[in-house]
């Protein structure tokens, strides 16, 4: 980009991308489930193998593919944008479990469809046929290879897609939406390692049963914008402004 360009995204405030995240959100919810009856509304990869019938399937739809790419470019505006905290402590647990579950919702959307975009090319390589969505009762060379490296590419996806925002003291695009950020404490300072162990743990503590329940009762601190996994890592919930 260039300075004129740089200068725009560096003063642009999280709460002006925040709008555009709630209507993308809307929609893609929307989308979803207008077109989950259709043919070509799976993503990722899916093999089964039941009583001797073999099915593999796959793709990425034009559809996920655009949605997908609107997500990575408000991700990227987001990250880029000033925090413009208030610095006012955020204490409703609730709120966090619903951005938990948009960050989780979105990390999945993203990181499938571009998982299902690698199986398309290729199936493409092997056969020389390109489809958008693959549907077959044939076992190819490639695929348990591509259901054993596609687990864990998702999971570190979705993982990331919360360790960046949390390495920066950047709202991620659900804590945007719901109007807060997760920072580090005064005097701290979160880490690669640790703030990839406090997402997984976080997704466990707010989204796991019955840790969710704990999360209420367990060293809550209004007042501060905490509950116990934030006092083991040193971060605290405020507002965005």
């Amino acid at each position: 980009m260039g300075p004129f360009s740089d200068k725009i995204v560096g003063t642009m405030k999280a709460t002006f991308v925040r709008w555009f995240l709630i209507g993308y959100a809307v929609l893609l919810l929307a989308v979803i489930a207008i077109d989950s009856s259709s043919e070509e509304a799976g993503l990722g990869i899916s093999i089964n193998w039941v009583n001797g019938d073999y099915s593999f399937s796959g793709g990425a739809p034009p559809w996920t593919l655009a949605f997908s790419g609107v997500n990575i470019a408000l991700y990227g505006l987001l990250y880029a944008s000033e925090g413009n905290a208030s610095s006012r402590p955020m204490p409703h647990l609730f709120r966090r479990f619903l951005a938990g579950l948009v960050d989780w919702m979105l990390a999945i959307f993203t990181v499938a469809t571009l998982l299902g975009l690698i199986a398309v090319l290729i199936e493409y390589r092997s056969t020389g046929v390109f489809e958008r969505v693959i549907d077959r009762q044939e076992p190819h060379p490639l695929d348990t290879l591509e259901a054993v490296v596609d687990l864990p590419l998702l999971f570190g996806g979705m993982v990331s897609y919360m360790v960046f925002p949390l390495m920066k003291g950047k709202p991620t695009p659900g804590a945007c939406i719901f109007g807060y950020r997760v920072t580090p404490d005064e005097g701290s300072r979160m880490t690669l390692w640790f703030a990839a162990l406090r997402a997984l743990l976080g997704s466990v503590a707010l989204l796991g049963w019955p840790c969710w329940i704990m999360a209420y009762a367990l060293k809550r601190d209004k007042v501060h914008g905490k509950f116990w996994l934030d006092h083991v890592f040193r971060i605290h919930a405020e507002y965005l402004e």
